[in-house]
């Protein structure tokens, strides 16, 4: 329960910054927005340091929301880490999927993965399925992005930044896959983008 309570509020607080850029004339509000949750999350980061024992007990009333990782930083703050990256530097409609792929693929794969994932990859710390579902969600995520007006996408575009992010997350074991997804991602559509006009 607790994992899916997780996935849940991460797809919940994810999903705000595509929503909000995808409705703004431009990059303003939501970089403003992301930079203000990043000062909270940054206080946020400093009093576990300073008052881990104030840390633990927000962990133990978050009702499975947040982890105790010590010496990581929260998922939370790396996301927002990724998101103002890929939002700075990313046309719009690549910098909303990039978001969007490791949102919404991240938390199916983990919740597949955790019940069927049977077949163990990177030492056990992935699943075949896990992956493969994943691959699925991107997939399926950027072929309903372009379907909205606004949103400038090409099945390669989705089928390299699906690859892009699923390798990313797999091969994602010491660093957190909230910093390392997204901007691959959207590098790697950048690229493709480029290449494909050229």
């Amino acid at each position: 329960m607790i994992p899916w309570k997780r996935k849940l509020y991460r797809i919940g607080v994810g999903i705000i910054f595509p929503l909000i850029y995808y409705f703004s004339p431009d990059k303003i509000v939501v970089l403003s927005f992301l930079f203000y949750l990043l000062g909270i999350m940054t206080t946020v980061e400093i009093l576990r340091r300073v008052a881990p024992g104030a840390w633990q007990v927000m962990v133990a009333h978050s009702k499975g929301i947040l982890k105790a990782e010590p010496g990581r930083v929260v998922g939370t703050t790396n996301f927002l880490i990724a998101a103002l990256i890929v939002i700075i530097f990313l046309p719009k409609s690549i910098a909303i999927t990039a978001i969007l792929f490791l949102v919404f693929g991240d938390a199916v794969s983990t919740l597949i993965g955790m019940k069927f994932g049977k077949i163990k990859l990177m030492g056990g710390k992935k699943s075949l399925k896990g992956s493969l579902s994943f691959f699925l969600v991107c997939m399926g995520i950027g072929f309903g992005l372009m379907q909205l007006p606004r949103i400038e996408l090409t099945f390669w575009l989705i089928l390299f930044g699906a690859l892009a992010a699923t390798i990313t997350e797999l091969l994602s074991i010491s660093l957190d896959d909230n910093l390392t997804v997204a901007p691959i991602t959207g590098i790697v559509m950048e690229i493709v983008r480029r290449v494909a006009i050229i």
